[in-house]
């Protein structure tokens, strides 16, 4: 028989697929890249920044080579908006790795991203981490759409 042979294993690990993989690699690295926002604008202190438009690192390297890692805040301090940040990419890397699979995960995922954006965190890192939260929409899907318009493939009925 086809499916005696199977074995119906119930745990987290047998329960990852691509969406998963997908939505958690690229949320805890849009995550990473937050705070890398977070901590330029945390180092430049306490004064208010010239406009919603921000540089997150005004010296170094990554202001050199970089352009100063533009980003948006609505924020009216660098100090509060870096300690933001880190604290909303940081949300969004353990939501990423352990709670993205549940029901609206990739739903919250899409809404930290937008917060990240929001507090400084760049433009980059929110908008991958946007992407990542559409793929974790897609993670308890049933694909009939795809089952129904794709052909038939090896192993699929």
């Amino acid at each position: 028989m086809k499916g005696e042979n199977q074995i119906a294993d119930k745990s987290p690990r047998a329960r990852v697929n691509a969406a998963r993989l997908v939505a958690a690699t690229f949320g805890v690295l849009s995550g990473f890249g937050g705070i890398v926002h977070g901590l330029g604008e945390a180092v430049q202190g306490n004064v208010a920044p010239s406009g919603i438009i921000i540089n997150s690192w005004t010296e170094g390297p990554i202001a050199k080579y970089m352009g100063g890692e533009p980003g948006m805040t609505v924020v009216p301090n660098l100090l509060a908006t870096g300690l933001l940040t880190i604290v909303v990419s940081l949300a969004l890397m353990v939501w990423s790795a352990a709670f993205v699979q549940k029901r609206n995960g990739g739903r919250a995922q899409i809404l930290l991203s937008i917060t990240m954006l929001l507090v400084g965190g760049g433009f980059g890192p929110p908008i991958i981490g946007i992407l990542a939260g559409v793929a974790g929409l897609g993670i308890a899907s049933p694909q009939t759409w795809c089952r129904a318009h794709l052909p038939a493939v090896a192993g699929r009925p």
